[in-house]
């Protein structure tokens, strides 16, 4: 099963993030790490997943996180082809911080 039909994806985030949603996420991002020819539907659902909202801004589709204002927002561009993978590494470390922030407030 590929991320985009898993569970997860429907998951609300912004209700209750806990540990384990934690590590689902982190398990699907090395899964579409290790994956290669990533399509930029996977990345939106992972960026919904991580609790980023779509913002109207800019070229390409905007992700921010309203809980985490000061995190830069992040550019998934949509093209009819699979993103370049150093591309798709690049968003997917930049969605690894929003995992550490919400591994931040558990631990608190």
């Amino acid at each position: 099963m590929n991320f985009i039909d898993s569970p997860l994806r429907h998951d609300i985030v912004c209700a209750i993030m806990n540990r384990k949603k934690l590590r689902k996420v982190m398990e699907a991002m090395e899964a579409l790490r290790r994956k290669g020819g990533i399509k930029s539907s996977e990345l939106d659902a992972v960026a919904k997943s991580v609790g980023r909202t779509l913002h109207g801004r800019g070229k390409e589709p905007t992700w921010i996180n309203l809980r985490f204002p000061d995190l830069r927002p992040i550019s998934i561009p949509h093209h009819s082809k699979e993103l370049n993978r150093f591309t798709a590494n690049n968003i997917i470390s930049q969605l690894e911080e929003d995992i550490v922030r919400y591994e931040e407030i558990i631990k608190d």
